[in-house]
C-alpha cells in the first residue's frame, strides 16, 4: 500500500490487497461500505459504478494488446472516491499505472488535476484512453501487415494471423463495451457528488471512450472484409486445383480403361494375337491421352 499527496487529492494506491490492507482502510477511512471492502479483496468480472452513501465505487476494466503473442489481455482497476482521496487497486502488474504514479511529482499535473479526486480520475483515465489509442495503433499495423500478405498471394499464411488477430479484437471489444455504461453512470453520480463544474470533464471522458470505440470498430470491419477476401481467394485457389485434378482423371480414364482391359488377358480381344500389337495398344493408349 502505497500512498502520495496531490495537493489538495490524497492518492492511496494498492496491489492484491491483503487481509490487513483492507483493515487498515477500514481503520483510516470508516465511511467507507463493508460491501467495498469485501469487493477489493479479489478481483470482479462486471464493470459498473456504485454510490455508497456519497462514497463511489467504479470497476474497470483496461485492455491490453500483447504483440509478440498476438493476445489481449485484460487489467482490472477499482476505484474508491472519497471527499479528498482516491483509492485505486489493481490485481496484476499494470506498468502503466506506475507510470502515472512516478508521473504525478510533476507540478504541472498538480495546478492542473489536483481539484477533488474525481477530477484527479479523469486525469487517470484520460491518460488510459490515450495508452489504448497506442494499443490500437499496434493493431493496426498488424493488419496492414496482413492486407500486404493476403494481395501477394500469401492467403494461407495468413490465415493463422486472422484468426489471432480478430481474437485480440474480439477481447478488446468485451473489455471496452461495458465501459460506455459505466461512464455514462459515473457522469451522472459525479455531478450529483461533486457538483455540476464536473460535467464538461466527465462529458469529455465519455468523448475519449468514443474515440478509441469508433478506431476499434473500424479496425474490426477491415479485418473481417480481408477475412473474406482471403477465403474468397483461397476459393478461387482451390476451384482451380479442383478443376486440374477433374482434367487430369478425365485424361487418364479411358487409357487406364483400355490397359485394364488388355491386362485381363482374354481371347478374341482386338488387336491380340499380333506380333506387334503391344505397340498397337500404346499407340492407341498415347492417341486417346494427346486426343
Amino acid at each position: 500500500m502505497r500512498e502520495i499527496k496531490i495537493k489538495n487529492v490524497n492518492w492511496l494506491h494498492l496491489t492484491n490487497p491483503e487481509k490487513a490492507d483492507i483493515e487498515d482502510i477500514k481503520k483510516k477511512y470508516p465511511e467507507i461500505h463493508n460491501v467495498i471492502l469485501e469487493e477489493i479483496m479479489s478481483a470482479t468480472v462486471r464493470p459498473r459504478v456504485e454510490d455508497y452513501n456519497g462514497v463511489l465505487f467504479m470497476v474497470l476494466h483496461f485492455p491490453r494488446f500483447i504483440q509478440k503473442s498476438k493476445k489481449t489481455i485484460s487489467h482490472e482497476i477499482d476505484f474508491i472516491l472519497l471527499k479528498d482521496t482516491l483509492i485505486t487497486v489493481q490485481y496484476d502488474d499494470n506498468t502503466l499505472l506506475e507510470h502515472f504514479w512516478h508521473e504525478n511529482k510533476d507540478d504541472t499535473i498538480e495546478d492542473h488535476y489536483s481539484r477533488n479526486p474525481l477530477h484527479f480520475l479523469y486525469y487517470l483515465l484520460r491518460g488510459y484512453f490515450v495508452f489504448l489509442l497506442k494499443e490500437l495503433d499496434q493493431i493496426q499495423s498488424k493488419i496492414d501487415s496482413i492486407e500486404e500478405k493476403v494481395f501477394a498471394e500469401k492467403e494461407k499464411e495468413v490465415v493463422k494471423d486472422i484468426s489471432l488477430l480478430r481474437r485480440s479484437i474480439l477481447d478488446f471489444r468485451r473489455n471496452i463495451k461495458p465501459q460506455q455504461v459505466t461512464l455514462d453512470s459515473l457522469a451522472i453520480r459525479g455531478v450529483e457528488t461533486y457538483g455540476s463544474s464536473m460535467r464538461p470533464l466527465l462529458n469529455d471522458l465519455v468523448g475519449e471512450y468514443l474515440k478509441v470505440w469508433n478506431l476499434l470498430e473500424n479496425h474490426k470491419e477491415t479485418l473481417d472484409a480481408l477475412y473474406e477476401s482471403n477465403n474468397s481467394l483461397l476459393t478461387i485457389k482451390t476451384n482451380e486445383s479442383v478443376r486440374n485434378l477433374n482434367l487430369f482423371a478425365l485424361m487418364t480414364f479411358i487409357p487406364m480403361t483400355i490397359a485394364a482391359i488388355y491386362g485381363m488377358n482374354v481371347f478374341g480381344a482386338p488387336l491380340t494375337g499380333r506380333p506387334d500389337s503391344f505397340w498397337q495398344v500404346i499407340t492407341l493408349i498415347a492417341a486417346i491421352t494427346i486426343f
